[in-house]
């Protein structure tokens, strides 16, 4: 599926979708940013993630928006980590 990170404020808007059938098996999407990419800098600290104002609300999918802080030293990496239950 297709994601996107875009530049809103002094904040990282990243979107995804996650499917309702692998979050009511337990999947879990956690969100979380590295500004180094070192082993062991990966935090969601800061992290808020609501449903897109563009999820139609129906459907075996869901379009999610996470929030993060944008660094100060204007990098910052994101990515979505996957859990099975």
């Amino acid at each position: 599926l297709e994601t996107s990170v875009t530049l809103n404020g002094a904040n990282l808007e990243f979107r995804y979708t996650r499917s309702k059938a692998a979050l009511a098996d337990g999947v879990t999407f956690q969100v979380r940013w590295s500004d180094t990419l070192a082993p062991g800098s990966w935090s969601s600290a800061g992290v808020v993630n609501v449903i897109s104002p563009d999820d139609p609300g129906s459907g075996d999918f869901e379009e999610r928006i996470a929030i993060v802080p944008a660094a100060s030293n204007g990098r910052r990496f994101i990515h979505l980590k996957v859990s099975a239950p």
